[in-house]
């Protein structure tokens, strides 16, 4: 199955979809806007969609990690979005910790939109932050987004899907 269908399966039934979407820069804005222009232009007839978007650097106020973390815990969509030579700072590993416990293991994916060549230790966190929120995981492909596609994700192999019947 495809990505867009398993986003649509999870989805299914949704009158709204809340996602959220952290990322590092300008350039990293651009790439994440462009996968959620795909999600709106496959699914605007059966969902609406709720963004709300946070800078990475925005996480270090104590009171906007909070109102970021309060939608994270309530987003059916988190979007990871960085450059490959990017740090993975204390801080942000803080923020994904501090909102795991209170997903209640409501169903969502975590959408990892991070340049491929990226360091694995980013990766790594980033698939244990998944599974312990109870999140499926994708990332990117190898392949080159193009102007039709610009969301080319796949499922890890080593991920098994927590909905799918496999």
């Amino acid at each position: 199955m495809n990505v867009t269908g398993r986003i649509e399966e999870l989805l299914d039934e949704k009158e709204a979809c809340t996602v959220v979407v952290i990322y590092k820069d300008v350039i990293t804005r651009q790439r994440a806007m462009a996968a959620c222009d795909f999600l709106m232009r496959q699914l605007w007839s059966e969902v609406e969609f709720d963004f709300h978007w946070w800078r990475a650097d925005f996480l270090e106020h104590a009171v906007m990690a909070h109102a970021a973390a309060k939608q994270a815990a309530a987003a059916d969509f988190l979007i990871f979005c960085s450059s490959a030579e990017a740090e993975f700072s204390p801080t942000l590993k803080t923020w994904f910790e501090s909102w795991i416990e209170d997903r209640h293991g409501r169903d969502g994916a975590l959408l990892n939109l991070t340049e491929t060549g990226s360091a694995r230790p980013m990766e790594t966190f980033l698939r244990g932050v998944a599974r312990r929120a109870m999140l499926e995981y994708f990332e990117t492909t190898p392949q080159t987004a193009t102007e039709h596609s610009p969301l080319r994700l796949k499922r890890p192999n080593s991920v098994r899907p927590r909905f799918l019947p496999c």
